[in-house]
């Protein structure tokens, strides 16, 4: 297992950083599953709508992208850096997440995430040995959790060795995916539970952020990076990124403290040791 990667404190969400990557973030592309599943357009048109007095989106897209062959021929072409950006990857059986590891690990991005859930194709499900394959990769893992029942995924996960977590997916509701503002107190009890009960966390927080007020609440909840997506899901940030500049600022300040945080913690424990 490789170092952790060097993400840049803002992360955008997959599907929106397949079109969205402003300097100074970490875009993640996908979610790419291992057959292509034509559709997306289409499924957008059908399925995506806005709820003004819940601050939420509900969507039913069900992961359509053009599949993990897709992508690895357009970084072997010289038309896609993954080098600076996450991917996103999701299995339906075993031999579709040994695809797309071994697939992923070959053109080797900044880290790989693998979305453990997504509520418009069936049920969760994963192969025994999934994460142990994943930590021997040579490439750095994210393992993103559901909002609901992910203990045993990340029992599991940690069990296997990983240590970087992202919280959280879609609320899945009847209408497909719920995002957006009633996320956000699922995910932060998320980010509160795992970072409670374990100091050897990488934590990415996401669901719901909107303004530096919502950085801050998620980083007082324990996260070290913060992830947004139906925050950018609006036409005018394929024309101009300025509008998240504050939100960039307030996640590397708050990352930068809790990094600092961190060292002196260590160094604590490590000037503790010396003296016994």
């Amino acid at each position: 297992m490789p170092e952790a990667a060097s993400f840049k404190p803002l992360i955008i969400s997959a599907p929106f950083g397949n079109y969205i990557q402003p300097i100074g973030m970490t875009p993640t592309l996908g979610t790419f599953t291992a057959a292509a599943r034509p559709g997306r357009v289409w499924r957008i048109l059908k399925t995506v709508r806005y709820y003004p007095r819940l601050r939420a989106w509900v969507n039913k897209i069900g992961l359509r992208n053009p599949g993990i062959d897709w992508l690895v021929s357009r970084v072997d072409a010289g038309r896609i850096d993954v080098s600076d950006k996450i991917v996103s990857i999701h299995g339906f059986e075993p031999n579709d997440w040994w695809k797309l590891l071994q697939r992923v690990e070959s053109i080797r991005p900044l880290a790989v995430e693998m979305n453990m859930s997504c509520p418009n194709v069936g049920e969760i499900d994963w192969p025994p040995e999934l994460f142990l394959r994943a930590q021997a990769m040579d490439v750095s893992v994210i393992v993103k959790l559901p909002p609901v029942n992910y203990d045993l995924i990340f029992e599991q996960a940690h069990e296997a060795g990983l240590r970087t977590y992202h919280c959280c997916n879609t609320l899945p509701v009847a209408a497909g995916g719920l995002s957006g503002q009633p996320l956000k107190p699922v995910a932060l009890q998320c980010v509160r539970d795992l970072r409670t009960c374990y100091d050897d966390l990488t934590i990415i927080g996401g669901g719901g952020i909107r303004t530096i007020g919502d950085v801050d609440q998620y980083a007082e909840a324990g996260a070290d990076y913060f992830a947004i997506g139906t925050k950018v899901f609006n036409p005018k940030y394929l024309l101009s990124h300025s509008g998240l500049q504050p939100l960039l600022a307030q996640a590397t300040r708050q990352h930068t403290a809790s990094a600092n945080r961190k060292a002196h913690e260590q160094e604590s424990v490590q000037a503790g040791n010396e003296d016994v």
